[in-house]
């Protein structure tokens, strides 16, 4: 009776408030696990810190947002959660005002530069991190290259002038075009999950971000988000168009954590780059004597290995336990002269390019590890996600570095979705397990082609070394691709490189090479005619898979490179 009455009266108070944040810390001080925020919009400016509303050290704690709406008057983080667990948000809405994207139409184009007239309603800002947009469609233009470098200014109350040389090449006059990253101030992640275990979010929806929607790094993971939806928010007051975009980066990003989230039933659309993805790095040996190791990792922003977890240079090799870690600054970490100054003079993507900050280790056994050694923790790549039932339609990539179960997903025009670890040649990595089921992949490849990339098909399980090579060994064990449908995608279809143990089962390809295939993966020597391409794997079956409606742009469908041992129904 007490708890009820302490909920009903923080619900009637904030009711009555433009502000539900106090009456929310107001509940927690006295014990309510159960907390209401009653429905309605609340526009929230920062307080303290670098996020508009703060949940640290919640441990049990559901909070029930039904009919609410948080918009940020500041293009800051929204919402952190740290040092959280067993935490459920439900029914949140979020959004923000004024919106850290623009949007116009091409009124005049030159061989350097597009002048954009600004949609009413929308921002008059000169954001530059561009997209081209086809207006029937409504959304990225086919074709569209990678727009990287490109500049902003305003040239009129309402214009906005793009420069980038061969822009106009893309862009024409009567084209939409977006403009975003109006990031303020902070982390511009519209929710950060950090550090935190069992996190629950449903029928939560984002409709902006300066940033990402949901970034959760670090911690034990094992959250979920059920219905949720990263899509385009209302028309905003005055405008005429609908929006055409929702976050400005990745929809949806879980990295460095131990178990892997589940996403069901969820919606993604219209995201300014990936879909979702869950990420992880490798670890370079920078000093081991006996049992004490000092690593770094190659991602800066992430807390890294903790004790328990283990690593491994191999899927098949030794693999050595953490006792205990303490995270110092490089100029106390102890290292070699020559180790020091291989790490200053380091190249952007090269294997001793990591964070400044340095991982002390004590492990439960001597190794046989040295500096410049590579390492990887399978403790900290979301292994055992499941990515279930959800619909996208956003032109970025589902990106998987990890284990887990991708099925029952309808990926509308993604760019590709792509198994790869994404890391310099000499790096360690290891992905086992992963079954990719039932999936419909509908109009993958159409933009941004990538010639220097290896991810070259709608399905794309590559692992890159140097010199555009692809890895010989393999990094990829226990793979299943089965009951997925391929309907209508660019260049091909399904590209295995670099596994062992892979069962392609049951799967249709319809549709396939109708159009001039992108050049993505040429310089990996990746056929841009084909529709089934595999190299370097060993034990790999092909079952039960047919081609439907084959396009004049095929060339030998299915086609085998080097490397491949074991292979089972490749004809």
């Amino acid at each position: 009776m007490i708890r009820l009455f302490l909920c009903l009266s923080v619900l009637i108070a904030a009711a009555r408030a433009a502000d539900f944040r106090p009456f929310f810390q107001e509940a927690l001080k006295n014990g309510t696990k159960r907390i209401v925020i009653p429905p309605g919009v609340y526009r929230l400016d920062p307080r303290d810190g670098g996020e508009l509303w703060n949940l640290s050290g919640l441990n049990g704690v559901e909070i029930v947002a039904d009919g609410v709406t948080l918009v940020g008057t500041k293009l800051m983080r929204a919402i952190s959660l740290s040092h959280c667990s067993g935490v459920t948000l439900r029914g949140l809405t979020i959004d923000y005002d004024p919106l850290p994207f623009t949007q116009g139409t091409v009124i005049a184009e030159d061989p350097h530069f597009i002048d954009v007239k600004l949609h009413a309603g929308y921002p008059r800002k000169p954001y530059s991190r561009v997209d081209v947009i086809d207006p029937k469609t409504r959304f990225r233009k086919k074709g569209m290259p990678f727009l990287w470098g490109s500049k902003a200014e305003m040239i009129d109350e309402d214009v906005v002038r793009v420069t980038l040389d061969g822009i106009a090449r893309t862009a024409k006059a009567g084209d939409f075009v977006s403009l975003s990253t109006g990031q303020e101030t902070g982390a511009p992640h519209a929710v950060s999950i950090d550090q935190c275990a069992g996190i629950h979010f449903q029928n939560v929806t984002i409709h902006s971000a300066p940033g990402m929607g949901i970034l959760e790094a670090d911690g034990e993971g094992g959250s979920s988000f059920i219905g949720c939806r990263i899509v385009p928010g209302p028309k905003p007051t005055g405008a005429t168009e609908e929006r055409l975009l929702s976050t400005s980066w990745d929809a949806f990003q879980s990295k460095t954590i131990r178990k892997g989230p589940l996403v069901e039933n969820c919606e993604i659309a219209d995201a300014g780059d990936d879909s979702w993805s869950v990420q992880s790095s490798d670890f370079l040996v920078l000093k081991s004597e006996g049992t004490a190791v000092v690593l770094a990792s190659r991602d800066e922003f992430t807390d890294g290995v903790q004790a328990g977890d283990r690593l491994r240079k191999r899927m098949d090799g030794p693999e050595w336990r953490i006792v205990s870690r303490k995270v110092v600054a490089r100029s106390e970490a102890g290292l070699s002269p020559e180790v020091a100054e291989k790490l200053t003079a380091a190249a952007a993507w090269s294997s001793w390019k990591v964070s400044p900050k340095c991982i002390l280790l004590t492990l439960e056994t001597g190794t046989e590890l040295k500096s410049g050694d590579s390492v990887y923790s399978p403790d900290r790549m979301g292994n055992g996600f499941i990515f279930r039932n959800n619909r996208i339609h956003s032109p970025g990539r589902i990106l998987l570095k990890a284990g887990g179960l991708m099925e029952g997903n309808l990926l509308d025009t993604p760019h590709a979705l792509v198994v790869c670890a994404e890391l310099p040649g000499e790096s360690a990595m290891g992905i086992e397990n992963l079954i990719i089921r039932n999936n419909t992949i509908r109009q993958a490849g159409w933009f941004c082609p990538a010639p220097w990339s290896s991810q070259a098909g709608a399905l794309s399980i590559t692992a890159t070394a140097n010199k555009s090579e692809l890895r010989s060994a393999a990094v990829f064990r226990k793979v299943l691709v089965e009951g997925n449908c391929f309907d209508s995608c660019s260049g091909p279809n399904l590209v295995i490189a670099s596994a062992t143990e892979v069962l392609v089962r049951n799967n249709r390809f319809v549709s396939a090479q109708q159009d001039v295939p992108p050049e993505t993966g040429t310089s990996y020597g990746i056929p841009k005619d084909s529709v089934v391409w595999a190299q370097h794997c060993k034990g790999i079956s092909y079952e039960n898979n047919t081609m439907e409606k084959k396009g004049t742009f095929a060339g030998k469908p299915i086609q085998i490179s080097k490397g491949v041992t074991d292979a089972k129904g490749f004809q």
